[in-house]
């Protein structure tokens, strides 16, 4: 039974629907999967024969808006799985063999820092930006990650889940090269492309076609060559793959 605070007109709406059997979940999830493959094919993406489809933006201030947005949306829910995500993280950073070679990490799109501080817990040197890192965050710098003001060279490695929140691939890969040394590191955690069966909702900014083909694009952009490559499962109903970079 929902508590008296979560209670919402959306929520009431949705147990009507759906209930709170796990048929009942099940038909709620297929439902928002048609309601996404819905705007998915509408005018608000560009579609083509392109592997990479982007959000239609009408400018780069819309963008950063639209963005920044996100975390008053979903900020009750983070603080709510904190310590599932904090755990989460640190499986991951301990399980990339690659990040051993590391003593400071940059992480890029951070919100509220849970995985700054599953890298602290690790003992690494390591911080946050993200456009809107909320109130005293004192693990994330407000910033954007297409104009970091880091000087070069000056990470051993950067980190990020959020390619798929990027306006420009080319120009935040220009600012990793930037930012890393040779033999620096680029590490990211990628969802499944929309031909695998993930469906950008409200607040994805740029998709692929397939996993293996982005990655692929990720090298020829920035000439990184990938050193680990591994599938780390399910989150929440989504595939994810780690893919470690290395710039030469």
């Amino acid at each position: 039974m929902f508590s008296m605070k979560r209670i919402t007109p959306r929520r009431i709406s949705n147990f009507l629907k759906y209930g709170v059997s796990e048929k009942g979940r099940k038909r709620k999830r297929a439902a928002k999967q048609q309601r996404r493959e819905k705007k998915f094919m509408s005018g608000r993406w560009q579609h083509g024969d392109n592997d990479i489809t982007h959000r239609n933006y009408t400018s780069y201030d819309e963008y950063l808006e639209h963005q920044g947005a996100k975390l008053d949306k979903i900020i009750e829910r983070l603080h709510k799985t904190e310590q599932e995500d904090y755990d989460d993280f640190k499986d991951r950073f301990e399980h990339c063999k690659s990040l051993q070679q590391a003593r400071s990490v940059l992480c890029l799109g951070a919100r509220i820092g849970t995985e700054v501080q599953a890298l602290h817990g690790l003992g690494y040197f390591a911080v946050g930006i993200d456009l809107n890192p909320g109130a005293e965050n004192r693990y994330v710098l407000p910033g954007d990650f297409h104009q970091i003001v880091f000087p070069d060279a000056s990470i051993d490695a950067i980190y990020t889940n959020v390619m798929d929140h990027v306006y420009d691939i080319e120009k935040i890969l220009a600012e990793v090269d930037r930012l890393l040394p040779a033999e620096g590191l680029f590490i990211t955690d990628l969802l499944q492309g929309f031909d695998e069966g993930f469906i950008p909702g409200e607040y994805e900014a740029t998709h692929w076609r397939t996993t293996d083909g982005f990655i692929s694009k990720l090298c020829a952009i920035s000439g990184f060559r990938v050193i680990e490559d591994r599938e780390i499962g399910k989150r929440r109903n989504n595939s994810w793959r780690q893919v470690v970079f290395q710039k030469s």
